[in-house]
């Protein structure tokens, strides 16, 4: 069974100008960025600022600026969720990255109109994760003959996450993070399963011992898979 990939937040710009990995079979596609990172499924915040919906409702799409670039959203034998979106509004996005002519676009699988405010938070995600990236590459680069592990725990001790670590350290690290990413989404949906009516993100972050990005991207999971919803803002609850 292949793995759900991960929605990484990311800028349009990293995207569009990473390089495009077609792969056959049940391997995802994927977007290899600048800075290294696969992106098969994105996370991406932005401005409503064209959009087209077909007479007969078989397909709409939608161009969103996060202030970086543009990039298309695009559905097919369908309009839905592009065609309740009105230019102007702010929208994060869920969805997979596909390529088609030279064009690399977005098929989108959860939309969500956002608070404009958001957009700052998320540009200041962005830059902190990308300085962390960076500081992680130079930093397995330097230590090269160093055991992966014991290079892992040292590198986490000085403040860098997991993650942008093993972006570097190769397959071994990425299977090994790939069975505990499990775990924690298993541990999340049994907190979230125990609190019949919900519980609440910050309650959540509270009773969970892993790093935020890590809860969060397992949140993004349970819901975009179905297994869980948001009957109210900041709360999650199991279907």
């Amino acid at each position: 069974m292949i793995e759900r990939q991960t929605a990484r937040k990311v800028r349009v710009w990293d995207v569009m100008n990473g390089s495009f990995v077609k792969r056959e079979g049940f391997e995802p596609s994927f977007v290899l960025t600048q800075q290294g990172e696969e992106i098969s499924r994105a996370r991406m915040l932005g401005t409503v600022v064209s959009r087209f919906v077909a007479d007969d409702g078989n397909y709409a799409s939608v161009t969103i600026d996060d202030g970086s670039d543009t990039i298309r959203l695009k559905v097919f034998k369908t309009a839905k969720p592009l065609d309740s979106l009105e230019i102007g509004d702010v929208v994060d996005v869920v969805g997979k990255v596909r390529e088609y002519e030279g064009e690399i676009y977005v098929i989108p699988e959860v939309v969500r109109k956002a608070k404009p405010n958001f957009e700052l938070l998320r540009r200041l995600e962005i830059v902190y994760k990308a300085r962390g990236i960076k500081k992680a590459k130079e930093a397995v680069e330097k230590n090269k003959d160093k055991n992966p592990e014991d290079l892992k725990k040292e590198l986490m001790g000085k403040g860098l996450k997991r993650e942008w670590i093993e972006l570097f350290l190769g397959k071994e690290g990425k299977e090994e993070r790939g069975k505990e990413k499990k775990v924690l989404k298993n541990d999340i949906l049994k907190i979230i399963e125990d609190s019949k009516d919900g519980i609440v993100y910050s309650e959540l972050m509270k009773k969970v011992e892993a790093e935020e990005t890590e809860i969060e991207s397992a949140i993004d999971e349970l819901l975009n898979d179905g297994i869980c919803y948001e009957p109210s803002p900041g709360k999650i609850r199991k279907i």
